[in-house]
């Protein structure tokens, strides 16, 4: 028996015999996607059978060890039913074959685990778009004997787990003051999220015209998420004080669903002050 022979002998032997064990270091599972589950029915409950297009924003994302630049992914309901794998991020839900049923945006939090479409429908459009997803229909008034009032016209709630690290939320909004009897009353806005006061300014006002941009950023997200508003106003008088532009950060829970919301109050002496907001936009980056 030659020198290999014994060799390769040897070693089999003291593998099999546990004397000898090879070290190749702690073995750690693969990072997967998220699973994403669901399933689909027509208006009277019965389970259906279609296709599903799920599309990635138009910019790359960094997956657990690569960039992600892949195109849609298109899947067959069975029995109404689904399951794919997906990387966290954006992506909007088309479908192809209902063409009655406009899109709808989903946001995937990065994890391996298995989660349920119905838990991630989030507003649209998607982030990195810049287009408003919320404009006032209808001229809002705070009149002084009502107290603080929101100066968007409609409820405004994000979905539970929508908001993440890098979102932004802005506000941009015109309107004016009215003060009769020259009076300069106090004007406050505040801007909330949740049950949150994130930002609060107050100033005298007259009679004038007014521009409010404001913005929310998330420098985290989850039960203990940072957010950092930022509120600037102007007005077009130069008789006034003017509005201090002021940034202050709070904690809030973005694995729930939370009010967005600006409100407007002005104080109450001759009972017809008002902050009217004539056009109000809501972005969400």
């Amino acid at each position: 028996m030659n020198s290999l022979h014994v060799l390769r002998f040897t070693l089999h032997a003291l593998l099999l015999s546990g004397l000898w064990t090879l070290d190749f270091g702690p073995w750690t599972p693969p990072v997967h996607a998220a699973t994403v589950t669901g399933t689909l029915t027509d208006i009277s409950l019965t389970p259906l059978t279609t296709k599903l297009v799920f599309t990635p924003t138009n910019e790359i994302s960094i997956c657990s060890t690569s960039l992600c630049v892949g195109g849609p992914k298109i899947l067959d309901t069975t029995n109404g039913a689904f399951s794919l794998a997906l990387e966290g991020g954006d992506y909007t839900v088309t479908l192809p074959l209902l063409t009655c049923r406009k899109p709808f945006c989903i946001y995937v939090p990065t994890t391996n685990g298995t989660l349920n479409i119905t838990n991630l429908v989030r507003p649209c459009p998607c982030t990195n778009t810049g287009i408003p997803f919320h404009a006032n229909l209808a001229q809002v008034v705070a009149w002084s004997t009502n107290g603080e009032r929101s100066l968007i016209d409609t409820n405004i709630t994000v979905p539970a787990n929508t908001l993440h690290t890098g979102n932004v939320l802005r506000f941009e909004a015109f309107g004016t003051f009215g003060d009769p009897g020259n009076n300069f009353p106090n004007s406050t806005f505040n801007m909330k999220l949740g049950a949150t006061t994130l930002l609060s300014v107050t100033k005298p006002a007259t009679t004038a015209n007014w521009h409010l941009s404001g913005a929310i950023a998330f420098r985290s997200a989850g039960p203990a998420a940072v957010a950092i508003g930022s509120l600037a106003l102007t007005q077009d008088t130069v008789g006034t004080e003017p509005f201090f532009f002021a940034s202050q950060t709070a904690t809030v829970d973005t694995t729930l669903p939370l009010t967005v919301d600006l409100t407007g109050r002005t104080v109450d002496i001759v009972h017809t002050e008002s902050i009217t907001c004539e056009q109000l936009l809501l972005h969400l980056d």
